[in-house]
């Protein structure tokens, strides 16, 4: 009886929890920054990498990094900006059970996040009414930083062996914003619109776990 209980027991931790996804470090990258580009006619280009691994249980310690810079030609003003940013987290999978030694995954997680980055204009032209306005004015370069949390929903899903696609939902809360006595950062690399204190975001990862 004891026997037949640990074996039971075994099979459990085994839907529960597949060997593969416990043993290894999963990389990707997130493709989203493509239709992004496409989207704002090549104005925003952006890198993103992530790297998350199981720690115990339903549990995956999660780290992101990536990189994003703006270039704005408008008819009155040139704008440009450029940095980095990390997220680091936890994501929780909410699958209690599943079928034997599948990896996919639908999990919560939440990321606190920064961003170090800078920004600056030229070729500034105000308009006016009655006069004929003001041209060539400037904002010089300024570096600064923000910080912000993010609660998302994602799926990871094993298409191949070892390799994975996976789409994330993310509500983006800013708790430091950045500070510029000039102007409003355009974007914040990570986030999103400078001017906003809540953002969403949608990421798309293509991702390969590497066994330990």
């Amino acid at each position: 009886m004891a026997l037949m209980t640990a074996s039971l027991c075994s099979a459990q931790d085994t839907l529960r929890y597949p060997i593969n996804a416990m043993k290894g470090i999963r990389i990707g990258v997130d493709f989203s920054k493509i239709p992004a580009y496409i989207m704002y006619n090549g104005e925003r280009i952006g890198f993103e990498a992530t790297a998350d691994v199981h720690i115990k249980g339903n549990f995956f310690g999660t780290v992101e990094a990536g990189w994003q810079t703006v270039a704005l030609k408008k008819a009155d003003y040139n704008y440009k900006g450029s940095g980095f940013y990390g997220k680091f987290g936890t994501d929780y999978n909410l699958l209690k059970s599943r079928r034997p030694f599948s990896n996919d995954i639908v999990y919560g997680g939440v990321r606190y996040a920064f961003s170090t980055f800078s920004h600056q204009a030229d070729q500034i032209t105000i308009q006016e009414h009655f006069w004929k306005g003001v041209s060539g004015l400037s904002i010089p370069k300024n570096s600064m930083h923000a910080h912000w949390l993010e609660l998302l929903f994602g799926v990871k899903t094993e298409v191949l062996k070892n390799f994975y696609v996976g789409l994330t939902f993310r509500f983006k809360f800013i708790i430091v914003p950045p500070k510029d006595e000039y102007s409003t950062p355009y974007l914040i690399p990570g986030y999103g619109n400078g001017n906003e204190n809540f953002a969403l975001g949608i990421n798309y990862y293509v991702s390969y776990n590497i066994h330990f």
